[in-house]
């Protein structure tokens, strides 16, 4: 009876021990402490320059001196000391001036352009490298028989006489064409535009090029 009453008082010593110690076996996530975390955000700024690009459309303004003048003169073959043939550099030693283009370049194959010191109302037509045509729009420089802006088609014929040949322009007018007869010479053209009695451009080259009205 003893041994069993020990035993008793012995069970309800371990069952007030385990109350006081509060223990629990059935622990859930709530009671787990939460993990703290830090995140750090990177703010990457990302400049962009913008670049600005002037497209220049017309020729500067005519400075230095004019490369040609009252005493210039065109012919079937050029204008001045300038042949068609010639290329851009070799034209420019030749009137020592430099040729200037009369608005941006397009194509490398055809452009324009004009004597940067003047005067105005000449521009030259490079084709495939070479100058191969010139248009006058001033009556400062003729042909070297005379002829040019202002001359009348009776004029033209006085001088030139067979040798010239009239077609009507559409949009009227005329366009009277210069063959020369010189051996040689085949090749080139001058032709006149006329607004039916008067010439109020002309222009000297070599076929094909010097034949439309507008080249490049």
């Amino acid at each position: 009876m003893e041994l069993v009453r020990r035993l008793a008082a012995t069970a309800g010593f371990l069952v007030l021990l385990l109350a006081a110690c509060g223990g629990d076996d059935d622990a859930t996530v709530g009671t787990v402490p939460p993990t703290s975390s830090s995140t750090t955000t990177i703010a990457t700024t990302t400049t962009t320059v913008a670049t600005t690009t002037t497209t220049t459309t017309e020729a500067p303004e005519f400075v230095g001196a004019a490369a040609f003048t009252g005493n210039s003169s065109v012919s079937t073959v050029g204008i001045d000391r300038i042949t068609f043939g010639m290329t851009l550099n070799q034209a420019m030693r030749a009137v020592e001036a430099t040729l200037v283009p009369v608005s941006d370049i397009v194509n490398i194959e055809c452009y324009r352009v004009r004597p940067e010191g003047g005067p105005a109302g000449v521009v030259l037509a490079v084709t495939s490298g070479t100058i191969e045509r010139v248009d006058i729009t001033t009556p400062l420089i003729t042909t070297r028989s005379g002829a040019g802006v202002g001359s009348t088609e009776d004029e033209l014929f006085g001088l030139f006489g067979d040798k010239l040949t009239s077609t009507p322009r559409e949009g009227g007018g005329n366009t009277l064409t210069f063959t020369p007869a010189d051996a040689g010479d085949d090749q080139f053209r001058v032709i006149f535009e006329t607004d039916g009695t008067t010439v109020t451009t002309f222009r000297s080259g070599r076929v094909p090029q010097v034949e439309p009205a507008s080249l490049c």
